[in-house]
């Protein structure tokens, strides 16, 4: 049917550019709070682009449903405004013509934004989660930022450099070791990073400089100069697995009777749930009386929207507190809220105002 197809090409449209620009707004974030994490020495600078394409994938599942609300929305109520709704009823087809095509779309999405959810969003967690743990056990000179005190975690000390050359070799070296008994200060010209070939230790090699252990003033304050000096970075070892809820795939939640593995698994439910009520509120809210405008609505959608979003985070805090029962879950969210859009749809295909309670027009 010609208005079918009109309607998925334009939708789909529609929808495609809201992602790309959530997509584009959240690499904007996303790069800025990772690079000043990297810079803050929690992981190295070369992985931040990867964190961010793990990121990006794992957002797509949030990032979907709500450019597919706001496209529909933009769809009908384009199609609203210049009156095509009006002369597609005077032509007989009315709105119950047009909830077909609209649920077949949102079913579709809602089977990708699963897909997202069940199956791409664990795997690129638990990847992106082994890469910063990776990064955090690479006590070596690519999480140094000069200029910046970085915290070595795998050797309990700080340390602060002036410059990286090209070569690698810091300048201008400050180390202090927190971790130590007394106050421990050490100060060089240079120094590189070496791994030691037999044991596989990392080691940072400094040169020409001074350390300093205790208080001055103290009788146990010394002050000893060296040449070369090795401070030993991280000791050789295998990187955790990674035991994040939120990176355990789906099929072992549904095996589980564990009451947080459960509670995930609803979490990851709501998601392409969500996609199909959304779309319902899109179709009532998407109407526009050119008496009216379009503010009562607009207004209408965004809290939709945000109530929604927080009846889901208040249901998983219930959850979490056993406020609610494990077999309840978020249903209750869902189901009311699907409630709710079923009946305003019922009122708008009788014509009727969608308030009961407000004398006179349309809702």
């Amino acid at each position: 049917m010609i208005i079918r197809r009109a309607f998925y090409r334009e939708a789909i449209l529609t929808i495609s550019a809201g992602v790309a620009l959530l997509l584009l707004v959240f690499v904007v974030l996303g790069l800025t709070k990772f690079l000043g994490e990297a810079a803050l020495g929690q992981y190295p600078r070369d992985i931040v682009f990867t964190i961010l394409g793990f990121e990006l994938v794992r957002r797509m599942e949030t990032l979907i449903p709500l450019a597919t609300y706001v496209g529909l929305l933009m769809t009908l109520g384009r199609w609203y405004r210049d009156s095509e709704m009006t002369v597609l009823a005077a032509c007989g087809v009315g709105l119950t013509s047009i909830l077909r095509p609209v649920a077949q779309l949102a079913l579709l999405i809602a089977l990708l934004v699963a897909g997202f959810s069940f199956y791409l969003s664990p795997i690129t967690m638990g990847m992106a989660v082994q890469t910063k743990e990776e990064g955090l056990r690479r006590s070596d000179i690519s999480i140094v930022v000069p200029g910046v005190f970085t915290d070595l975690r795998g050797s309990g000390r700080i340390l602060y450099v002036e410059r990286v050359g090209a070569n690698g070799v810091l300048e201008k070296i400050f180390v202090s070791n927190k971790e130590a008994t007394k106050q421990n200060v050490l100060v060089a010209q240079t120094g590189r990073q070496r791994i030691d070939p037999d044991t596989g230790e990392r080691l940072l090699v400094v040169e020409h400089g001074a350390a300093y252990e205790g208080i001055p003033g103290e009788p146990d304050y010394r002050v000893v100069e060296f040449e070369t000096y090795a401070l030993l970075l991280e000791q050789p070892g295998a990187v955790p697995a990674t035991n994040d809820i939120n990176a355990r795939p789906t099929r072992a939640l549904i095996r589980s009777g564990d009451a947080e593995d459960r509670i995930e698994l609803h979490w990851r439910l709501a998601k392409p749930l969500s996609v199909l009520i959304l779309a319902a509120f899109a179709v009532v809210l998407a109407h526009t009386d050119a008496r009216r405008g379009r503010v009562v609505n607009l207004v209408g959608a965004i809290l939709v929207y945000f109530i929604y979003n927080n009846l889901i985070g208040i249901g998983d805090t219930f959850l979490r507190n056993g406020r609610v029962p494990l077999g309840v879950g978020l249903w209750w969210v869902h189901l009311s809220l699907a409630a709710i859009a079923a009946y305003l749809i019922t009122r708008r295909l009788q014509d009727r105002p969608l308030l009961p309670l407000r004398p006179g027009g349309r809702g």
